[in-house]
């Protein structure tokens, strides 16, 4: 899982400016057995999006839930009219229809011992905005990636992990080299991924910024390793649209936690899945956001190894997004649940 760093004066012609892609949540919350939006929040849902501004939003999620003072049948239709008039609210104000997306829950997401804080209506928003450099001057960065037994060039993912900003992407060419991104701040943290190999992970120095280069490149050194077994969890459970894990997930992470006990002298690589069905519309926002979640999914799983006890040498973590859905179109939550699974492969270095 070894590196090696480079930092050389680099001049190119064209720049690419990262995106930051961006979420929030607003809640809406209704009187009993009403889904009528009052005019207080129809004022504080306007501002937001007028804060946020129309152009930059891409995907607007719409959850209903209720409380369970009422059959599941009734709160099921409750849940999706809160949905509904959520969703028109939107539209009235100006957001496209395409752009919302619809899912009722009824009473089976209870947040909450007061009935009214589960009578509410979720708006998750995803959009992007163009996230300046708070460098000056400027600089930018190019990273590469090459097999460490080899040192022949490799095609791997790469994260730009910012503090208190959310993660990018981006990938190495078949010369295993990406292009030139502006580095936004200080704070940064590279990650490679490839399949079939240790993930390589390295957090810029901040003397770094300090050298009189423009352009900083860093070559990341990726160790080949074969697959040795396979391990699937399909009850490690997330709240909806993050990363913080449930708490009933806790005896499949035992089971994990035991499992990695057992196998002591293994790497581990940690694999995240989403649930995101094929007849979704996917643009490249939906699959960033996917592979960024998803990324953030197994990292927690692995930071929650590291506090128990796990070296973090031996460990890798990779988000797949939805690109490995075992239903591509889910039937029920069940099928929903293993889409989201968390897979744990055991490695041994070649």
């Amino acid at each position: 899982m070894g590196w090696v760093l480079l930092v050389l004066q680099f001049n190119l012609s064209v720049f690419a400016q990262l995106y930051s892609l961006t979420s929030s949540e607003y809640y809406i919350y209704f009187d009993s057995d009403s889904y009528e939006i009052s005019k207080k929040q129809k004022k504080s849902l306007t501002d937001l999006i007028l804060k946020i501004g129309g152009t930059n939003i891409k995907e607007i999620y719409v959850e209903g839930h209720t409380d369970s003072f009422s059959t599941d049948s009734h709160n099921q239709v409750l849940a999706a009219n809160r949905a509904k008039a959520t969703s028109e609210l939107l539209q009235e104000i100006g957001v496209p229809q395409r752009f919302i997306k619809m899912e009722s829950f009824g009473e089976s997401r209870l947040i909450s011992d007061e009935s009214a804080n589960n009578r509410r209506a979720k708006v998750f928003f995803v959009y992007e905005s163009d996230k300046r450099s708070s460098l000056d001057p400027p600089k930018w960065i190019i990273v590469k990636t090459i097999n460490k037994k080899t040192k022949k060039p490799i095609n791997a993912i790469i994260g730009f992990d910012y503090k208190d900003v959310e993660m990018k992407f981006s990938s190495t060419g078949s010369d295993g080299e990406t292009i030139a991104f502006s580095i936004l701040d200080q704070n940064l943290e590279l990650i490679a991924t490839a399949n079939y190999y240790l993930s390589a992970y390295y957090q810029i120095p901040i003397s770094d910024f300090d050298k009189p280069s423009d352009t900083l490149i860093y070559v990341l050194e990726l160790t080949p390793v074969k697959i040795t077994g396979k391990f699937t969890f399909n009850h490690i459970y997330f709240f909806t649209d993050s990363d913080e894990i449930r708490p009933e997930s806790m005896p499949e992470l035992h089971k994990l936690l035991a499992v990695l006990n057992r196998n002591t002298s293994a790497y581990i690589e940690i694999q995240g899945h989403m649930n995101c069905p094929v007849d979704r519309p996917l643009n490249h926002v939906q699959r960033q956001f996917n592979m960024e979640l998803s990324y953030k999914r197994s990292k927690a799983i692995n930071d929650y190894l590291v506090r128990s006890g796990i070296d973090q040498k031996r460990l890798s973590y990779k988000g797949m997004g939805n690109t490995q859905m075992k239903f591509k179109l889910p039937k029920n939550k069940a099928e929903e649940d293993q889409n989201k699974r968390v897979e744990i492969y055991t490695l041994k270095e070649i």
